[in-house]
């Protein structure tokens, strides 16, 4: 249940919650009503958004948005945590005595864990792991509050300390801590040789490992992380963020960062409002969560890097939740890391001058084409188009229509009839710009969503799943599949892969995707629990809407442009209603 509540509150802020009931004004940092629990005149209830609770200074009640739809309702906390649930769009698994008992218990072993590895760091074993931290000038300071450690490079250390604190080795393979022997009965330990930074859920609790490699010739990955389990879950944490709470809220917004090092960088520079994304995408659920603490985000933006559709995906989840997203521009230095520890003061004056993402992709973009010639400035166009077309608000893409019309010295009407001719348009300013293009984001979540529908079709969140995604919501590519999906589940109510791999066949294209997505799937999510599964196909079905939805909404606002610039009133009429029922739908997701 715990992970339940944690996602509810990841999805649901408690200002929006409490306004479906008490009618709230901003007041500086929190927002302040007329108590709906005594009867008063002036108003003495506050909303503290930061913190995601209320108080009332008249009667003395507070609590979290679960104590206020109790009290509000009428309720007790199962059927509060049902309300709130539906209204995140959470499924909640009722948890067994024994999963309970089984959950504590990962907890007290990953706490273990971590005074484990923070007690090998001081051994004189870790000379190595002590002459690295002092390479990358990690204070003692900063080594306490983060209780970094170090992973000896025995094969079973952690294994026999564990062992003689009365757990079994099945208790910590389910932690996460270590892997079953490909050679034997026996295991050994996940980490080893690695410097180990503890990831915590947002109550500060030690839920997951970061490990870095030690060795600088190393064949293996630099970085490996804990793999999902019962009280992990990667797409719902943020690493740091338990800390840098209180400092966003101080500060008005997050420094967001990719990894452990960059934010061990940054706060000892003293930017602490700062999180990282510990390497991956950043998912919806962990945009919903900092938007609990902030509407602002800043971030180094490398539109060169290889993880081209990673960084898309998080700037399209931060725009599409509507925050505002600043850009910073590093003076030196390949990463927030280096700058900061090169020059702390350099970084802080970075992080405040940092700029809208609009007007930095503006800025790098004419920089890169030669724009005083016909064949530059369609370049920049072409891929600024794209870039501004992402925004889902009407007025900051025309704002940079304008703008980027100011820029290339050419009127906006030939920007505007540019931008459907540069939509269809392969970006041509660089390689990796251009392989980044063609991976079609609607293509990846609809194979997304597929592949775990295979997987989880018999789960509870399966069932729903087919009722909630229609045919429409699929990628082009995909649709076909999903409606074979669809029939087979409603005529068998089962997915059999071989029995979908008869049906096609004769259809070698359609049976070469389903293959790719089934093996795909099976790489990413073979290993997981029925409970993390029915999480993740919750998530992506989410996913999946939320981008369909910004799509139409994209869609309806060109075709209001076109209705309004030709005068046709019936035709704006049924667009601006199609456009209000979307945004309906997508502020209950």
């Amino acid at each position: 249940m715990a992970n339940e509540v944690e996602q509810i509150k990841a999805r649901l802020d408690v200002v929006d919650v409490i306004g479906e009931f008490v009618r709230l004004k901003q007041s500086g940092a929190n927002w302040k009503g007329l108590c709906p629990f005594h009867g008063e005149k002036s108003p003495s209830f506050m909303v503290h958004k930061g913190k995601q609770i209320w108080h009332c200074f008249g009667c003395g009640e507070g609590g979290d948005i679960f104590s206020f739809i109790q009290k509000i309702e009428k309720v007790d906390f199962s059927e509060a945590l049902e309300i709130l649930a539906r209204k995140a769009g959470v499924e909640i698994v009722r948890h067994s005595p024994a999963e309970t008992n089984q959950r504590l218990k990962l907890f007290k072993i990953l706490n273990l864990a971590s005074e484990f590895y923070q007690q090998e760091l001081k051994q004189s074993s870790s000379t190595k792991a002590q002459q690295y931290i002092k390479a990358r000038q990690i204070t003692d300071e900063s080594s306490a509050t983060f209780s970094v450690g170090y992973a000896p490079v025995e094969w079973d250390k952690l294994i026999n300390f564990l062992r003689k604190q009365n757990f079994s080795v099945e208790e910590i393979i389910a932690a996460g801590l270590a892997l079953k022997s490909n050679r034997g009965p026996g295991a050994y330990d996940r980490f080893r040789d690695r410097l180990i930074f503890p990831i915590n859920d947002s109550q500060g609790r030690v839920v997951g490992f970061g490990g870095r490699t030690l060795q600088a010739d190393a064949k293996e990955a630099k970085y490996i992380n804990s793999p999902q389990g019962l009280i992990y879950n990667k797409s719902l944490i943020l690493y740091n963020l338990d800390r840098a709470k209180d400092f966003i809220k101080e500060a008005g917004f997050l420094v967001l960062v990719e990894g452990y090092m960059d934010v061990v960088g940054s706060w000892q520079a003293g930017v602490k409002n700062v999180a990282a994304t510990s390497g991956t995408a950043l998912t919806e659920e962990q945009g919903n969560l900092l938007k609990r603490y902030t509407n602002e985000v800043r971030m180094t933006l490398d539109t060169d890097n290889a993880g081209q559709d990673a960084f898309w995906r998080g700037i399209d989840v931060l725009l599409g939740l509507g925050l505002e997203i600043k850009a910073i521009k590093l003076p030196f230095g390949k990463d927030p890391d280096e700058c900061a520890k090169k020059d702390p003061a350099a970084y802080l004056t970075a992080v405040k001058q940092s700029m809208p993402f609009g007007d930095y992709m503006l800025d790098i973009t004419l920089q890169r084409h030669d724009i005083s010639t016909r064949e530059g400035k369609k370049m920049a166009a072409d891929y600024l188009l794209k870039v501004f077309d992402r925004f889902p608000n009407p007025i900051d893409r025309d704002f940079y229509y304008k703008k980027l019309a100011s820029e290339l010295n050419i009127s906006e009407t030939a920007i505007r009839e540019w931008k459907p001719h540069a939509a269809r348009q392969i970006d041509k300013t660089s390689p990796k710009e251009q392989k980044s293009n063609n991976l079609d984001r609607h293509e990846i979540l609809s194979k997304r969503f597929l592949g775990l529908i295979l997987k989880s079709y018999s789960l509870k969140a399966g069932n729903e799943a087919f009722n909630t995604i229609t045919p429409e919501m699929i990628a082009p590519t995909q649709q076909e599949l999903y409606t074979l999906f669809t029939l087979f589940y409603n005529e068998r109510h089962q997915l059999d892969l071989d029995e979908l791999k008869s049906e096609l066949v004769n259809r070698a294209e359609l049976l070469n995707n389903l293959e790719s997505i089934f093996l795909q799937t099976e790489d990413e999510w073979g290993e997981l629990e029925d409970v993390v599964l029915e999480a993740e196909l919750s998530a992506a079905a989410r996913s999946l809407k939320q981008h369909y939805f910004a799509l139409e909404l994209r869609r309806l606002s060109a075709g209001i442009a076109s209705a309004e610039k030709i005068g046709n009133n019936a035709e704006l009429n049924e667009l601006l209603s199609r456009f209000a029922e979307i945004s309906r739908q997508v502020s209950l997701l």
